[in-house]
């Protein structure tokens, strides 16, 4: 129970992600928890009055200015709209989320798009963790479960099953079955 203090009081000061002295990045920890693949925690914050957790990140080295829809690396266009939010795991009770720069590139296939974040699918607001755990549940539980569970509405679900079959059908060939 006493290492709940601390980190709570880190979270709610919203200091910079460090080394602490036992030698464990706080940053990969972050990462790890909220399922983030290839991302850098800059910073973590926390909403007490909301129980909202918000990390700051960015896509890590060599994940940079992809194209958002073919991940083809290209040329940056502009800042784009500003921060975008993604829907995290949630930690326990509360509500998670990941935030990004969203800049667009240049790519010459797909025009001017926002570019591709390691964590999500394009166009999604939620991260790839988030979408397979929701996935997962929609198979083996019933839809109130999962729309309580997951504290989201059920269309959320069926679009974010729709974006789990498209990439299983894009790896794996039905038609031989």
């Amino acid at each position: 129970m006493h290492a709940v203090v601390p980190l709570r009081f880190w979270l709610v000061e919203g200091q910079n992600v460090r080394k602490q002295d036992n030698g464990v990045r706080n940053a990969r920890l972050w990462a790890r928890m909220l399922g983030l693949q290839k991302a850098v925690v800059e910073r973590v914050e926390f909403d007490e009055s909301q129980d909202v957790l918000v990390a700051s990140v960015r896509p890590a080295r060599g994940h940079k200015r992809r194209c958002g829809v073919c991940g083809r690396r290209c040329p940056g266009y502009d800042q784009g709209a500003g921060r975008r939010r993604w829907r995290a795991l949630d930690l326990g009770t509360v509500i998670a989320y990941a935030e990004a720069d969203a800049p667009r590139v240049s790519c010459p296939d797909h025009g001017i798009v926002v570019a591709a974040v390691p964590w999500a699918r394009h166009h999604a607001g939620h991260t790839l963790s988030f979408d397979q755990q929701v996935a997962w549940l929609a198979t083996t539980c019933a839809k109130t479960a999962v729309t309580q569970l997951m504290r989201i509405a059920w269309r959320t679900v069926g679009a974010v099953i729709g974006r789990v079959w498209a990439d299983t059908e894009r790896r794996v060939d039905c038609s031989t079955a």
